[in-house]
C-alpha cells in the first residue's frame, strides 16, 4: 500500500498507509498504547492505537481534521487566539481530570520522566503545532510518544509556554500581551494556586532542554533535528527571558479576582511541582 510522508512526521517518521498512521516506535510505545487504550474507551479526543506493523511501527488510525504545525508555512493566526489557547487549556483540563483513573501497566517504560512527584501521565508536549483542528475547532490531542509521569502543574507549564508562547526569539509580541494570555490560559484550566507556577515554568525550560541535548548525543533522530535547530540553546535564553520579566508574569498571574475565580468550574489548586 502507498505510504505518503504525514504532518507532523518531521520528529517521528510519520506517514499514512490508507487509513492509519504509521510512526517510529520505542520502548516507550507500549506504554502509550495502554494509555490511548484507555483514553478511547473514555470516548477522549486522541488517536487510537492500533499496534505495531511488519516494520516494527506503531499504528494509529487516521484522523479527518486540519492540521497547522507551522513549517514549512506559518500557522494562520487563528490557531492560537484567545479563543484557541482557552480551548487548549480547558481540553488539557479535561485530560487530566480523566487521566487520574488510568493505571499504567506493570513495568511501564516512559520516554519522558518529569523530575517532580508523579500523580498523573502527563501529555508533555501539548501546543498547537499538535493539535488537530474541524472548522476551526479544536478537535483532538495529537502526539502522545512524549507523555510521562509528573504532575498537573509540570504538565500546564509545558503547555502554557508553547500556547502563549513563551519564546524569547519572537520578540514581536510583548510580555505584557504574554503575561496577559499567560494568565487567560490558568483562567481557563481553572488554576487557582499560581504561587509557583513561574518557578516551575523555568525549570521545566531548563530540564527539557537539557533533555533534547541528552537525548540528541544519544542518537535520537528527532532529538538531532531540534539541537540541529539551536533548540536547546533557544531554552536556555528562554528561561533568561522569564527571570527577566517575572515580574510582568506574576503581577499578571496575581490580578485575576478571586470573585471571578470562583465562578470556574472545576477549580484546581496546585502549591508545587
Amino acid at each position: 500500500m502507498l505510504e505518503e510522508p504525514f504532518f507532523g512526521g518531521n520528529m517521528s517518521d510519520a506517514t499514512r498507509v490508507g487509513d492509519t498512521v504509521r510512526r517510529r516506535a520505542g520502548p516507550w510505545t507500549p506504554a502509550v498504547h495502554a494509555l490511548l487504550r484507555f483514553l478511547e474507551n473514555a470516548g477522549f479526543e486522541a488517536p487510537r492505537a492500533r499496534g505495531m506493523d511488519a516494520k516494527g511501527r506503531e499504528i494509529l488510525e487516521y484522523i479527518d481534521g486540519d492540521a497547522h504545525p507551522g513549517w514549512p508555512d506559518p500557522a494562520p493566526d487563528w490557531v492560537t487566539d484567545d479563543d484557541h489557547l482557552a480551548e487548549g487549556a480547558r481540553l488539557l483540563r479535561r485530560y487530566h481530570d480523566l487521566v487520574e483513573g488510568f493505571e499504567p501497566p506493570a513495568g511501564a517504560r516512559w520516554r519522558f520522566v518529569a523530575p517532580t512527584a508523579h500523580e498523573i501521565i502527563c501529555h508533555n508536549d501539548w501546543a498547537p503545532w499538535n493539535a488537530l483542528f474541524r472548522e476551526r475547532r479544536l478537535a483532538v490531542m495529537l502526539d502522545w510518544d512524549m507523555a510521562g509521569p509528573g504532575t498537573r502543574l509540570w504538565d500546564i507549564t509545558n503547555s502554557a509556554y508553547s500556547w502563549v508562547p513563551l519564546l524569547s526569539h519572537r520578540p514581536a509580541v510583548s510580555i505584557e500581551e504574554r503575561a496577559r494570555r499567560l494568565r487567560l490560559f490558568c483562567d481557563a484550566y481553572g488554576l487557582l494556586d499560581r504561587a509557583s507556577l513561574l518557578d516551575v515554568l523555568k525549570e521545566r525550560t531548563l530540564f527539557v532542554g537539557e533533555f533534547i541535548a541528552e537525548q540528541a548525543r544519544l542518537g535520537d533522530k528527532g532529538s538531532m533535528k531540534l539541537a540541529d535547530w539551536d533548540v536547546p540553546a533557544r531554552m536556555k535564553r528562554d528561561a533568561a527571558y522569564l527571570d527577566e520579566n517575572r515580574a510582568v508574569l506574576q503581577r499578571a498571574l496575581d490580578s485575576a479576582r478571586p470573585a471571578a475565580r470562583r465562578r470556574q468550574p472545576g477549580v484546581f489548586r496546585a502549591s508545587g511541582p
